[in-house]
């Protein structure tokens, strides 16, 4: 297994594919969560850094603001 960590992805996705192809059964559902919170931590990222950008941006200037209204509008409601 070494022999992935110092190999270029295209030489590594055939030895993980092989790997997987070759896991029991009982395996498959914790490479699978596994890959799923890759997947979910790369997306957070993504999302975060965007949130990151609008509020350098100033787009969220008056949010304090809109939930402080929202929060009211509900209590009115309620």
């Amino acid at each position: 297994m070494n022999a992935t960590l110092h190999t270029a992805p295209e030489q590594q996705r055939p030895v993980l594919h092989k790997l997987i192809d070759e896991l029991p059964d009982d395996e498959l559902g914790l490479v699978e969560r596994l890959l799923a919170r890759l997947e979910m931590d790369r997306l957070w990222k993504d999302v975060r850094a965007g949130f990151t950008q609008d509020w350098e941006a100033g787009r969220y200037e008056r949010l304090d603001e809109i939930i402080r209204e929202v929060r009211n509008d509900l209590k009115r409601a309620a």
